[in-house]
């Protein structure tokens, strides 16, 4: 029950710091994956796209999600004016993902709260035991994802899902 508690509690956190940029959550998330934010995984193939912008598909495979929600966050922080879609030369239904001048600057101010929030949230902790945590938290999002991708794998064989 901790990690659920814990994941409330971070989720109250994140929702008050995004709403101090007029956002919610997932929008700041999907903003910070678009930036190409060091804290987000990148999939097989995507380093080299990432100078000329990320597919929403590419956001919903990193964050679990589906696609068409990616697309709701996406139309809402494009009407913000925080981030462009831009078609590619070969198939204009793809659409590139990059940063606007005022999603940087949103993202500027949104840093550093988060940071003051993570120093707060970590103050109790030495140099090390930051370090301890962090990688078992890695560890327990990586036991996550496969679990998520074995559910998935399983309910399309069995013939729900899919």
């Amino acid at each position: 029950m901790a990690l659920f508690n814990l994941s409330n509690q971070l989720g109250k956190l994140g929702e008050g710091l995004a709403a101090r940029a007029g956002l919610t959550t997932q929008q700041w998330l999907v903003l910070l994956q678009v930036a190409g934010d060091p804290n987000f995984p990148v999939h097989h193939g995507q380093a080299a796209r990432r100078r000329g912008g990320v597919l929403a598909s590419e956001i919903a495979l990193a964050r679990g999600v589906s696609r068409a929600s990616v697309s709701t966050l996406i139309a809402q922080l494009a009407g913000k004016g925080l981030l462009r879609q831009e078609s590619e030369a070969g198939d204009r239904r793809r659409k590139r993902l990059t940063m606007t001048a005022k999603g940087r600057a949103t993202l500027a101010r949104l840093d550093s709260g988060r940071r003051r929030a993570n120093r707060s949230l970590l103050r109790e902790l030495k140099v090390r035991e930051r370090a301890v945590l962090l990688e078992s938290l890695r560890a327990c999002l990586r036991c996550a994802a496969a679990s998520m991708a074995h559910t998935s794998e399983t309910s399309s064989s069995s013939g729900f899902g899919g």
